[in-house]
């Protein structure tokens, strides 16, 4: 029988955690640009799908993850290293990215996208509005942003810089 202490399986969960909440997010951007291009018709509903992950699942995974990560670093006394605080400070600012500019943009462009291909004339290249794109434009920075700083916390996790 393979024996396992606590603290190893709440690693486990942490890392799980991880994926869960930025694993999907990370490729939304390819996700997006793909489906602008081949099939447009598909946005209202891939964002309604980012909005309702994000709200459930990806918002769960942000709760396990903290938890988690505040049992870790409480069990192993780590609370005063600095990777520790600066893992916890970007989760933070992850958060606020996730709910207050990626999930309401999500939603507006889910409506915008409903409307404006509604209002589609012709066959041939979509071509969505200026407020469409500007939307766009800023969930795809919040992307890039969020990834970033997602690829810093795992670099301040996996090396432990002092």
């Amino acid at each position: 029988m393979i024996a396992m202490r606590l603290y190893d399986f709440v690693l486990w969960i942490h890392v799980a955690a991880v994926v869960i909440a930025f694993g999907a997010p990370f490729i939304y951007p390819v996700i997006l640009a793909r489906v602008t291009n081949a099939n447009p018709e598909a946005l209202p509903g891939i964002y309604n799908a980012m909005v309702h992950a994000g709200r459930t699942l990806i918002t769960v995974a942000y709760l396990v993850l903290f938890l988690a990560g505040a049992y870790l670093a409480s069990d192993a006394s780590l609370w005063s290293e600095h990777w520790v605080s600066g893992s916890l400070v970007i989760l933070i600012v992850l958060i606020g990215l996730s709910h207050g500019l990626a999930l309401p943009t999500e939603k507006k462009l889910s409506a915008m996208a409903t409307t404006e291909l509604a209002a589609r004339v012709g066959s041939g290249p979509m071509t969505f509005s200026a407020e469409y794109e500007k939307a766009y434009r800023k969930l795809n920075l919040v992307g890039v942003i969020s990834n970033v700083l997602v690829l810093i916390a795992l670099y301040l996790m996996i090396v432990q810089p002092a």
